[in-house]
């Protein structure tokens, strides 16, 4: 009989490059508490207008990669990260869907600065800098 391990099984569908984990187990042990700052932010993302979920998600899997090969294989097979990565690393652009979320989740948060910060100069500053993402997002095929 085969004995097989008792890890999480890679997807096949999503060919991801292999891992690299970093050397020192004090680097692999930061770029974990990296990689799981990361995920909780990306997903504190879906909720907080601004806060850019798949950046942060595309981050924790990056940190993942060098830090622990199970905590990698689950965020790229993940159901509904591993889409998004994968269209990402053959095609090099984001799913419609990821775009249209990101400019109204920038637009609500534009809104509310614009609305309750006082400080114009620091307000045009931070809506350029969405402007300048979000073109940058749309214009890649």
């Amino acid at each position: 009989m085969k004995q097989t391990e008792s890890g999480p099984e890679l997807n096949t569908e999503v060919a991801m490059p292999t891992t690299k984990l970093a050397k020192s187990w004090i680097a692999r042990w930061i770029y974990i508490a990296l990689a799981w700052l990361c995920l909780a932010l990306g997903t504190l993302g879906i909720v907080v207008p601004g806060l850019p979920t798949f950046d942060f998600y595309f981050l924790a899997t990056v940190f993942a990669a060098k830090g622990s090969e199970k905590l990698h294989a689950r965020i790229v097979n993940n159901k509904i990260v591993a889409p998004i990565l994968k269209q990402w690393q053959t095609n090099r652009s984001l799913p419609l869907r990821v775009k249209i979320a990101s400019l109204i989740s920038m637009s609500v948060a534009a809104t509310v600065m614009v609305l309750t910060v006082p400080h114009p100069w620091a307000v045009a500053v931070v809506i350029l800098i969405m402007l300048c993402v979000q073109l940058w997002m749309w214009l890649r095929t």
